[in-house]
């Protein structure tokens, strides 16, 4: 993320800073799960193999089971935060019935797709046809973002805008 103070904003910019901010999204702890896993603990017990067991068998016992939970990723700085909140707050350009399709979209970039599948989304967005038109749309969303930031947030200033 650097300082973009004295260049102007590009489609593939945006896109960029977009799919970072979703990947940062992603790396937010769950609340709800940490208060699920608590609340939970204690029924837990009563039904875990483990419960009657000697310490010795507990012990070994849970070091030869696998444990499914994924790796913790390292928290986000403030400065991450920020970044992320600024890039999720540019959705305000973008007009409403456009915002799922950029959020679709963006997630399957943060998944490491080379592009979008734009046939994919078509379910999602409840069409049977139109694919090209969701790319065009999603590219008009995207335009519209880069022109409002280098036009100090004025997306109406952009000429494919009539």
């Amino acid at each position: 993320m650097e300082n973009r103070e004295d260049q102007s904003w590009t489609f593939a910019a945006v896109q960029e800073r977009l799919v970072e901010a979703m990947l940062m999204l992603w790396r937010l702890p769950d609340r709800e799960r940490g208060w699920l896993r608590v609340s939970i603990s204690s029924l837990w017990s009563q039904y875990h193999p483990t419960v009657g067991m000697n310490p010795a068998e507990r012990a070994e016992y849970l070091l030869s089971h696998d444990r499914d939970e994924a790796p913790r990723l390292p928290g986000l700085t403030r400065a991450q935060v920020g970044a992320m909140e600024e890039a999720l707050g540019w959705m305000r350009f973008v007009d409403v019935a456009d915002r799922k399709l950029v959020g679709l979209a963006i997630t399957q970039l943060a998944e490491g797709h080379s592009q979008v599948s734009w046939r994919r989304l078509l379910k999602p967005m409840g069409l049977t046809l139109g694919a090209d038109g969701l790319r065009m749309r999603y590219g008009r969303a995207l335009n519209r973002i880069a022109v409002a930031l280098d036009d100090g947030g004025n997306p109406c200033l952009s000429a494919s805008r009539p």
